[in-house]
């Protein structure tokens, strides 16, 4: 698995199968390893790139941490592969800067997944402001493996996931304290949420019922795209590509091969929704 030299800095990434390029970016506090479930499944048809971004995994540590950031890093990488055109998939913060990107550069992305994720994180509810500061004082003050423990919890509540509880603690374990605070707080503020006229690919917001985010968000998030559409998981929760691999690969893949064919419209807007979900720490 190669590293590529971007913007200063040196990046780590998968590149595994063969066809039309697909990017998968992973989410604050962790790596590409977090698709582990989706890139054997999506190389078969696709050839996918999965990258560290700069501060995690085997990635370098210096520089800025923002999904401006992050996008520009990735523009990079992708130049220097050759790849012009392709399709796009964020989960989490990843979710903020595949929409950076796209909104930055929107024919370059065939079509875009949104998972989990919201096109602003500005503090501008209770809520919004617990998630933050949850995430920043348990991080600050008691350091990774504490905060990862929480987050575990959080993500895989249920008695039959112990075993994606301990591999989410492992790796939560092994975050950069400093890199982590710096990008929260250069998370925190971000927002292309009047710039989504732009996003004319076909879009699909996947969102659980669960999550920290409100499905009422996710809602008017897929409403303010020109061509988007919605998936609710029912019962799930934020990590949906770990806690339900096998649903998100055939929602993202039957997704993508309607838009390849030009059946964008013709794709339902899914809600599994039972209900109104909790906020809880992010």
């Amino acid at each position: 698995m190669p590293f590529a030299a971007v913007n200063g800095t040196r990046l780590f990434y998968a590149d595994d199968g063969a066809g039309t390029p697909l990017l998968l970016v992973h989410g604050i506090g962790t790596d590409h390893e977090d698709w582990e479930d989706q890139v054997p499944v999506f190389a078969r048809r696709y050839r996918v790139i999965a990258p560290d971004l700069r501060g995690y995994g085997r990635s370098d540590r210096g520089g800025e941490f923002s999904p401006q950031a992050f996008a520009a890093d990735l523009w990079a990488l992708l130049d220097g592969l050759g790849i012009g055109r392709f399709l796009l998939v964020g989960h989490s913060m990843g979710g903020a800067v595949a929409l950076q990107m796209a909104v930055d550069q929107p024919e370059r992305v065939l079509a875009l997944v949104a998972a989990d994720t919201l096109p602003s994180f500005v503090i501008d509810t209770p809520a919004k402001r617990l998630l933050f500061a949850f995430r920043y004082v348990m991080m600050s003050l008691f350091g990774p493996r504490r905060l990862a423990r929480a987050v575990a919890n959080k993500l895989f509540p249920e008695p039959g996931q112990a075993a994606l509880r301990e591999r989410s603690c492992r790796r939560g374990a092994a975050i950069d304290r400093h890199v982590y605070l710096k990008n929260l707080r250069q998370l925190v503020g971000w927002s292309v949420q009047r710039r989504l006229e732009r996003l004319r690919m076909p879009v699909l917001v996947i969102a659980a019922e669960h999550d920290y985010f409100p499905v009422g968000d996710a809602e008017a998030f897929t409403a303010a795209l020109p061509d988007g559409r919605l998936s609710v998981f029912a019962g799930r929760h934020h990590a949906l590509p770990l806690e339900a691999p096998r649903r998100f690969n055939a929602t993202v893949l039957r997704f993508f091969a309607a838009a390849a064919s030009g059946r964008g419209d013709a794709l339902s807007r899914q809600s599994a929704s039972t209900g109104r979900p909790h906020a809880g720490a992010w």
